[in-house]
């Protein structure tokens, strides 16, 4: 540590950049600390400084974890860190829960009984197991949606509870089978980088000892998230040395559904007692009048930590109200807006249009296509979920980890090339009969013959090609010129003309696959990869998220659980209608508005400068229009801070959308 001088010094150095209650939360570093942190009020710049502070005053680098949810937060933060802490970064770990969870079962999963390198399911890898597993268990397949059963299963992991709590009397049976199937095959699902490791500590106490000692000082981002499963790591980690501050705003608990555990926060309080709470209430991204919104909005809900935030800024722009006559005219609304504000100077990266519901986004998406206006819908089909994607990634699976059975039915026969169903079925019962891999069995069958003259031939050419390209994969920073020749010789393109038809169909997605090979390459040609490998690759590919993708100059068009985190210099909240927000499934599954008005007021505080707001007067549903009213919430906005447009009245009669937009392109041409 450094001399009591020394420190002072760098205190004296934070006051003058942080308010006085980022100041304290920086400076207390023993103990539990909970910050609660409103939006907008620079948790992030909390957590970064604090890190720079342990290191300042002598703190081991490699003594410090901090944790936060998405890829892009660790990347942001990392980011800052580096900048603030400089050559002292090294060995710092900034990560997300389940990049953390990954990086110890690297490290210890053997002790679970799992085999080196494994591999790492997503959704339709899982769902496509679960379906195999009913099929097996002889159930009624046309019974069972497979994303909602792999939900429950997940929900199961996430609140670390026992499949009999779900009311289906055959899941207890199909978790079982689920979770043995995936460690046969040395894989394991997103749940499982948490619940593993939970286990791993659990059943050897001497490397949960070891971990415990490593990180000494633990951060939290974003608390208010943490699922049960994710706050019994934490709780875990942190409670030998207690040094763990957890940074959250209860305001924005909007993920119960997928498993946040609300009550996180007084269970922090119980099992660290005694703690310290610190307010972060200073708010550095909103106006006035959209903080005034958002605080009235908020403070109507009983079941909350008592805070107020505010802002030293100005009152700026009145939050504007529009009753549309019906979706198509609330678009047009929205791209009126949006055009004259663009004419204006903003860029298109500074909208965001938030809804409810993904549907929503329909009429708006049309009037960017005709205008040939840039936008992306975030949370839309990730990169690597595409189909043409998913195939060339499942080659790579399968020849990484040749166990990986859900890969191998993937692509034995894509592009088909004679091996049909019967030889499948034939496959996998050998390997069920000899316990062994199908990968074993097929070997079997390429050396005996037994499949007849017909078969055999097409089982060896696919031999062949694994057992060809697995020499070549693993050679130093050879793994996207392997790719490319594989997907050349299975002719991956023609597999594409033969089943799409569509020629411009197909150049789509052999770009994509393009995108691929350069995703690879500059993994392989990064400096800070030292051993470029493919399984490190395939680990990457597994976590990688929406929010990984480049940000250009786009409108953006994103759910409001999508929009938790962003932020944008003008937001238009679309669908403020009773039945969407607060929405009527989940009034009747809760009994409660609460968490639908926190979902609320993050929308409201995602704005930063202009905050537009609408509903449609009805709206047309499988043939049958209904009349639509007004969210209740908004009777909970101050009249002071909003204004009902009246477009004609405020953009004048002659400026219509249409030559709004011809302005736009014309200067968008310049």
């Amino acid at each position: 540590m450094v001399s009591q001088a020394r420190k002072l010094q760098i205190q004296e150095e934070l006051r003058k950049i942080l308010n006085p209650e980022q100041y304290e939360a920086v400076v207390e570093t023993d103990g539990a600390l909970l910050i609660l942190a409103g939006a907008g009020s620079g948790k992030t710049r909390v957590i970064t400084h604090k890190i720079q502070y342990l290191v300042n005053i002598g703190v081991p680098a490699s003594s410090i974890l901090a944790v936060t949810f998405t890829n892009k937060a660790a990347r942001e933060m990392k980011e800052r860190v580096a900048k603030l802490v400089g050559k002292g970064k090294k060995g710092i770990t900034i990560t997300t829960f389940h990049s953390l969870g990954l990086q110890i079962l690297e490290k210890e999963i053997t002790h679970l009984g799992y085999r080196g390198k494994f591999s790492i399911y997503d959704d339709s890898d899982c769902q496509k197991l679960l379906k195999e597993i009913i099929h097996e268990l002889r159930l009624p397949e046309d019974e069972y949606d497979l994303k909602d059963l792999l939900f429950k299963i997940g929900l199961i992991k996430i609140k670390m509870s026992s499949p009999s709590s779900i009311d289906d009397p055959n899941l207890p049976r199909i978790y079982e089978m689920y979770q043995k199937n995936l460690m046969a095959y040395n894989a394991v699902d997103f749940n499982d980088l948490i619940k593993l490791p939970i286990i791993l500590f659990e059943e050897h106490p001497e490397i949960l000892e070891k971990y415990r000692n490593r990180w000494r000082y633990i951060l939290v981002d974003e608390y208010q998230d943490t699922s049960s499963m994710q706050y019994r790591l934490m709780k875990m980690l942190a409670y030998k040395h207690r040094n763990i501050s957890v940074v959250g705003d209860d305001d924005q608990s909007i993920y119960s559904w997928r498993g946040a555990n609300s009550s996180n926060i007084s269970m922090f309080e119980q099992d660290f007692y005694p703690i310290k709470e610190i307010k972060l209430e200073q708010n550095y991204r909103c106006t006035g009048n959209i903080l005034k919104a958002a605080n009235s909005i908020i403070c109507c809900n009983t079941d909350r930590k008592a805070k107020k935030l505010w802002t030293s800024g100005s009152a700026g722009h009145l939050i504007q109200w529009y009753e549309a006559r019906d979706p198509e005219d609330e678009a047009e609304f929205v791209m009126t807006y949006i055009s004259r504000l663009h004419l204006e100077g903003y860029k298109y990266s500074d909208f965001g249009i938030l809804f409810r519901m993904n549907n929503q986004s329909q009429p708006i998406e049309e009037l960017l296509r005709t205008n040939n206006i840039p936008y992306k819908v975030i949370g839309a089909t990730k990169f690597f979920e595409r189909p043409e994607i998913k195939d060339i990634l499942s080659y790579m699976r399968f020849i990484a980890n040749m166990e990986d059975e859900v890969s191998l039915t993937r692509i034995i026969n894509t592009p088909k090339r004679g091996i049909g169903n019967a030889t499948i079925t034939a496959i996998m019962e050998h390997a069920k009969e000899t316990n062994s891999s199908m990968y074993c069995s097929i070997r079997d069958f390429v050396r005996l013959g037994v499949l007849g003259p017909k078969t055999t031939p097409y089982l060896e050419d696919f031999y062949n090609l694994i057992e060809k390209y697995r020499e070549q994969i693993f050679k130093p920073r050879n793994i996207a010129r392997t790719v490319s020749n594989l997907v050349d010789e299975i002719d991956y393109k023609g597999k594409l003309l033969l089943e799409v038809k569509d020629p411009k169909s197909v150049q789509y997605k052999m770009r994509n696959i393009s995108q691929l090979y350069q995703s690879i390459s500059n993994y392989e040609k990064n400096p800070d990869n030292m051993d470029p490998n493919i399984y490190e690759y395939l680990q990457r590919v597994s976590l990688s998220t929406r929010d990984d993708e480049n940000d250009g100059d786009e409108i953006s068009l994103l759910s409001i659980h999508s929009a938790k985190g962003l932020e944008y210099k003008v937001v238009f909240v679309i669908g403020v209608e009773d039945g969407l927000i607060p929405h009527d499934k989940t009034m009747e599954e809760t009994g409660t508005d609460q968490e639908e008005r926190r979902l609320f007021y993050v929308a409201v505080t995602r704005a930063r400068e202009r905050l537009f707001l609408s509903y449609p007067r009805e709206r047309t549903k499988f043939k049958e229009t209904s009349q639509r009213n007004p969210s209740p919430f908004m009777s909970e906005i101050p009249e002071d801070v909003i204004e009902t447009l009246d477009i004609e009245k405020d953009l004048g009669k002659k400026d219509t959308l249409a030559m709004l937009l011809d302005k736009w392109n014309l200067q968008d041409d310049k």
